[in-house]
């Protein structure tokens, strides 16, 4: 069972972003801001402040997710990130390379249809990660 994590989703999708809501309640996962826009991420980060993972789709409606990505591997707003999107693979190495350059965590990639084995694997891994951190701070 995961501990409760605070995630963002930025997916401008609808239907997508509610089924990967869905997904990460299926995970006991309820601590869920959802925005459809770069704008909305950045109101409910200043609202709610860190969040522990991020899942970005890289191609927004008249936007890029690698926008938000940036900010919040400069602002230290996420511990981790997870990338959605059905670009070619190497847009999303890429993007996964500029997010670690950022000092950003980078958990994996999701293809579009997310499948919820692989995002619980991706989920696995932070709580994996977590779990070492805790162990060194009690050493």
């Amino acid at each position: 069972m995961m501990r409760s994590l605070k995630v963002l989703i930025l997916e401008d999708n609808p239907f997508q972003l509610m089924v990967l809501h869905q997904m990460l309640n299926a995970f006991h996962i309820f601590d869920v801001l959802a925005a459809e826009d770069i704008e909305s991420a950045r109101c409910s980060i200043a609202k709610r402040g860190i969040i522990d993972v991020a899942i970005c789709d890289l191609y927004l409606d008249g936007a890029s997710g690698v926008e938000l990505i940036r900010e919040m591997a400069i602002n230290h707003e996420a511990r981790a990130l997870i990338i959605l999107s059905c670009a070619a693979p190497e847009v999303m190495a890429r993007a996964v390379h500029a997010a670690r350059e950022e000092g950003l965590r980078v958990l994996g990639c999701l293809s579009k249809p997310v499948t919820v084995s692989h995002l619980g694997r991706l989920l696995a891994l932070y709580e994996q990660s977590g779990s070492a951190e805790e162990a060194e701070r009690q050493n």
